[in-house]
């Protein structure tokens, strides 16, 4: 899944029937993570996950770690 140049690993816990995703080409720590119990939801929740992380680095006067383009 990619949004906005990010781009997110999904996995599925069956455990406790939930999807599990993070960030995966923003540097040595994810960014942001993030679930949901289906496609739409869990899509619904990355964005939502780097909106909030680019909002809350522009307020704070912060440079985003930006996303890592493989060659």
């Amino acid at each position: 899944m990619e949004y906005k140049g990010y781009i997110a690993s999904i996995e599925y816990d069956d455990s406790v029937d939930r999807l599990h995703g993070s960030v995966v080409n923003s540097g040595p720590y994810p960014i942001a993570t993030f679930e949901a119990v289906d496609v739409e939801g869990i899509r619904e929740e990355f964005h939502r996950s780097i909106d909030e992380y680019l909002s809350w680095c522009e307020e704070d006067g912060v440079e985003p770690r930006r996303p890592i383009r493989a060659n």
